[in-house]
């Protein structure tokens, strides 16, 4: 059975994946805003040690290098075995004397630091579209959609990391899982280009940059054409959703209002249900 949990983390992205090889995988972390929305907020240490406890992450995929998407990454370290970590090319700096102003620990900074130096345990891997044919995760069932060489490229002339997100396709059973990153206008246009439409149908889509319409490629997404699209946000945005309420066939699930939402795939069974609400 596939199992994925989008975790309401607030305003940043974590998603934790219990792939059918019963290997664990964890896209991203964000506990940045835990202490500040009255207990209303999902830890994914918590998360992990309840759901998961005593299980090593096979696979950590940071899906760019935004502190909202590996807030928590230095106490998942602790914690933790990580075996796999999949990082992006890029030189970014942070101001670790101004990142509590950010509501940021630097102890996740430099973990990160840490991680992606590693020369083994964890096994650093970076990857772009196209490389799934030729390695082994391919088995777990995911396909790398973005970024591209020149997307890279891109992000590191502009200082746009977005530019480099990955964006990866889960697929088993004939359900498919898309999960958006935060990666751009011009990264969908990329994907786009090199995958084709096929490529890019699925029946869930996770929205890039916590569903802000700022960051909606129409004419890269209407050919995702998705039954629910989930959307990670927080209490105090007031995105519109007209757009993913007309993209989603059946519906549209928001972490800030269904906490979190989990989804099951088997041969036998195909369900997404919440944390509240219905």
């Amino acid at each position: 059975m596939l199992k994925i949990h989008f975790l309401n983390v607030g305003k940043g992205n974590c998603t934790v994946i219990k792939l059918p090889s019963e290997r664990l995988m964890v896209v991203d972390i964000d506990n940045s805003r835990i202490n500040d929305d009255d207990d209303v907020l999902q830890c994914p240490i918590d998360f992990l040690n309840r759901t998961y406890p005593n299980e090593s992450i096979f696979r950590f995929i940071l899906t760019h290098p935004d502190m909202d998407h590996m807030s928590g990454l230095y106490d998942l370290d602790k914690e933790r075995k990580i075996h796999n970590f999949w990082d992006t090319p890029h030189e970014k700096e942070m101001d670790l004397d101004r990142m509590q102003i950010g509501g940021y620990s630097r102890n996740d900074w430099l973990a990160y630091q840490k991680l992606r130096k590693a020369s083994s345990e964890p096994k650093v891997l970076k990857l772009f579209q196209g490389g799934e044919r030729l390695s082994y995760w391919k088995e777990d069932g995911i396909k790398v959609l973005g970024p591209s060489n020149e997307m890279v490229r891109k992000a590191i002339e502009t200082e746009e990391f977005n530019h480099l997100s990955y964006v990866l396709k889960i697929v088993h059973e004939g359900v498919s899982i898309l999960l958006g990153g935060d990666a751009t206008k011009e990264a969908w246009r990329d994907i786009l280009a090199y995958h084709g439409a096929d490529e890019l149908k699925a029946n869930v889509f996770l929205a890039p940059h916590h569903g802000s319409p700022q960051n909606i490629e129409k004419d890269v997404f209407k050919h995702i054409d998705p039954q629910f699209v989930v959307v990670s946000d927080h209490r105090g945005h007031s995105y519109d959703y007209t757009y993913y309420n007309s993209l989603a066939k059946e519906r549209v699930y928001s972490t800030k209002h269904f906490g979190n939402v989990h989804i099951e795939v088997s041969a036998t069974k195909k369900k997404i249900y919440t944390e509240k609400g219905s």
